[in-house]
């Protein structure tokens, strides 16, 4: 199973921390290992400007996202799917 993770880079996402949010999940997701079960892509804007940084992890669409939430979001939207 392939978990694909989009992050929106557009302005109004980056300038309320998407550029942090892209390291953590890239930190993440080498951590756990998951290098072959999880993509991690930039996205253009999702739409969502004023929601704050919005994530879409397969067909779910996280808004109001904060740089200190990936963690607890990732477990369990990404690691939960894995197990």
């Amino acid at each position: 199973m392939l978990i694909t993770v989009q992050v929106c880079m557009g302005s109004s996402c980056y300038i309320r921390g998407s550029a942090k949010v892209v390291e953590t999940s890239r930190r993440l997701i080498e951590r756990n290992g998951l290098l072959n079960k999880v993509v991690l892509k930039g996205s253009f804007c999702m739409e969502r400007c004023t929601h704050g940084v919005t994530i879409k992890i397969d067909d779910s669409l996280f808004t109001g996202v904060h740089p200190e939430d990936i963690e607890q979001l990732f477990s369990r939207e990404v690691l939960a799917r894995i197990s």
